[in-house]
């Protein structure tokens, strides 16, 4: 019969580097904030259906297509709001686990310089690698809910109300949702986004002083 394995040995004394803690912490605190923000999403998109369902609040004559358009991008807005939720959990999970593995095991990097991406040093430091797909589902799910969100707002503004309305708030909206393009160059190109970001880990891996140590955001990972 085989003996169990021992429990791992955890250093209680253990702290992270401080360029992976503040990569770890940037990350924790969007995560957090992104639960938030998509856990209010899909309460707005429960009230909306409820509202689009109710035919009393369309007063000018429609086709049957815009309503359905409407309804499925409502629909649609709810469960891709619940998605992002779910993966921010995940994450949240993740990244909050990262200082326990890490103080289970030897500091693999001794000399303070690590040559690859930030993705790959916080795995050194015990994210899996799941983690990875896992930013990916929850950063499209919750680019799609807001994209939802707005579409069926436009549906609905252009079924409803006046020409001058609709050019108002359809400009209004190009206008709120112009920093998703933010997201395109990681998105479209994401090999040129890691070269870059192998640069930027040799740089502030090596600046370990907490003068010298810049916070990292989020983004910088793929």
């Amino acid at each position: 019969m085989m003996s169990a394995r021992p429990p791992p040995r955890t250093n209680v004394a253990y702290e992270l580097p401080s360029t992976v803690k503040s990569l770890n912490d940037g990350w924790l605190s969007t995560c957090q904030t992104a639960t938030t923000a998509s856990g209010l999403f899909a309460v707005v998109e429960v009230v909306l259906l409820t509202f689009i369902k109710d035919p009393v609040h369309f007063t000018h004559p429609h086709t049957r297509a815009a309503r359905q358009a409407l309804l499925t991008f409502s629909y649609c807005a709810l469960f891709f709001s619940s998605s992002a939720t779910i993966s921010s959990l995940v994450l949240t999970d993740e990244f909050g686990e990262i200082p326990v593995r890490a103080s289970r095991k030897a500091d693999p990097i001794k000399q303070g310089l690590f040559d690859s991406s930030t993705a790959s040093l916080l795995e050194v430091y015990g994210a899996r690698r799941s983690w990875r797909w896992v930013m990916w589902h929850w950063l499209f799910s919750l680019i799609a809910a807001i994209a939802c969100l707005v579409t069926q707002i436009l549906i609905y503004v252009w079924i409803e109300e006046t020409l001058s309305v609709q050019i108002t708030v359809s400009c209004v909206a190009g206008f709120g949702v112009l920093p998703l393009l933010h997201f395109l160059p990681i998105i479209i190109s994401p090999s040129s986004s890691r070269r870059s970001s192998v640069v930027r880990s040799s740089f502030i891996v090596a600046t370990t002083s907490p003068q010298m140590t810049q916070t990292v955001g989020p983004m910088n990972v793929v």
